[in-house]
């Protein structure tokens, strides 16, 4: 759907209603933030940001008696995609945010209405996927989505032996924040790449998180902030906030580790052998981490780090099978005929589509073709006999190398018609590391 005015009634007395013009801001907003159990202060960062940010094409909502009782927007973001070797690629997605049903207007189709609106239309902008991260598992499955990254929280026992990593905690500075958020777009934009699954920060999106740029500062942020210097500047941050008790005896408080960034080897180290070497603490708590942590191969004792959650994190729905697919890279060569079922609203990518990857792909330039340092990949429509048959939400979910096929198949994901089709495509889909996604949007 193009984005112009567009109002529908929903029920006998809601309407939907997209764009919505900016003199409707504060009311949408309230109605969002009210949901998501926020105060309905103009003061609020979070909501600030999303007036600065207002794209009134992007903006969904419900409106009845003209009080707004449901909100949604969308957002263009850069996703990074696995690569070639251990590299990743970015790719421009449509991010789907600030969805909100007032509870005084339930289970009246009006995010089912919303939401497919917004997809449509990003289909028919060309973007390749919708991202998302779900408050609620259940809700959006119905949509097409599928959880495509795991995120985890980590206990560091610091109070016991064998917690304490080696490295060079002298090269961690303390600044302030001003002088954090001065580095941190760069630094973090190198640490994304290191891995898929990674969302874009802009300097705008600092901005707001940290209280700079006339945002005023969320009372939630950390009180100490730090900088690794690296051989060639400033690659990596963390910052953190003490907690728990404190005193002269056992039982002794806490840190809660926030941002903790870095963009070499050298910097994850020392900012690990700082962060253990904190006096006057029991514990280091780290949330939002990858499932894959790597500081456990660095500790003298590995039980020392005790993983305490572990979650779903990024959402994703496919909008252009060959477009996805050909972003990016594979971690062997291989040819195989994918028959996607999507009966999920909008639908649009049931079909069959032959994936060719490496030695022999094909390196035109075409819609559904790329290339890289992974080899050719060749990916497009065809009517040749598909050799598996996979929903899209189990592509959705093996997309990003953080699920495998097979354990997907308890719930019916795949269907093989030509034998080996399905490890293949494990092995093709596979990463070297987790993907990890710790932006919120």
């Amino acid at each position: 759907m193009a984005p112009t005015a567009m109002m529908r009634v929903m029920s006998s007395t809601a309407e939907l209603v997209n764009p919505i013009p900016a003199d409707e801001i504060d009311g949408w907003a309230r109605s969002m933030g009210t949901t998501f159990l926020r105060p309905p202060d103009h003061g609020d960062p979070w909501i600030a940001g999303v007036r600065r940010l207002w794209n009134p094409a992007r903006a969904w909502g419900a409106r009845e008696r003209g009080r707004w009782v449901a909100t949604l927007r969308t957002e263009e973001r850069h996703l990074t995609v696995p690569g070639a070797g251990d590299d990743t690629a970015d790719l421009a997605v449509d991010a789907l945010t600030n969805v909100t049903v007032a509870a005084t207007h339930r289970r009246r189709g009006l995010m089912s209405a919303m939401l497919t609106d917004a997809l449509t239309q990003a289909r028919d902008r060309g973007d390749p996927l919708s991202i998302l991260i779900a408050a609620e598992w259940p809700i959006y499955g119905r949509f097409g989505y599928a959880p495509a990254t795991l995120a985890a929280d980590y206990v560091l026992h610091r109070s016991r032996r064998g917690s304490t990593p080696p490295g060079d905690p002298g090269r961690v500075r303390q600044v302030d924040r001003e002088t954090f958020g001065d580095v941190a777009p760069a630094v973090f934009d190198a640490a994304r790449r290191e891995r898929a699954g990674q969302v874009d920060r802009d300097p705008p999106w600092w901005d707001r998180v940290l209280g700079r740029d006339g945002y005023a500062p969320s009372p939630t942020l950390p009180h100490n902030w730090f900088v690794h210097e690296g051989d060639d500047g400033p690659d990596g941050l963390v910052a953190w906030t003490a907690a728990g008790p404190s005193g002269l005896v056992p039982p002794l408080g806490w840190i809660d580790v926030w941002g903790l960034t870095s963009a070499s080897p050298a910097a994850y180290r020392d900012l690990w052998a700082y962060l253990s070497g904190i006096d006057g603490i029991d514990q280091v708590r780290a949330a939002d981490r990858p499932v894959d942590e790597p500081v456990r191969w660095l500790l003298p004792d590995a039980r020392t780090l005790v993983m305490t959650q572990q979650v779903d994190l990024l959402w994703l729905r496919l909008l252009d099978v060959p477009a996805a697919l050909s972003a990016r890279r594979y971690a062997v060569a291989g040819a195989v005929v994918l028959e996607v079922v999507d009966d999920d609203p909008p639908g649009g990518v049931t079909g069959r589509y032959a994936l060719r990857a490496g030695a022999g792909a094909g390196a035109e330039s075409e819609a559904g073709t790329g290339t890289g340092g992974g080899g050719p990949v060749h990916c497009e429509r065809t009517e040749a006999a598909a050799d598996l048959i996979i929903t899209q939400r189990a592509l959705a979910s093996i997309y990003l190398g953080g699920f495998r096929l097979r354990e997907l198949l308890v719930a019916g994901a795949a269907t093989e018609r030509t034998p080996g089709a399905l490890a293949l495509v494990d092995l093709m889909f596979s990463t070297s590391r987790a993907p990890w996604n710790t932006t919120w949007f």
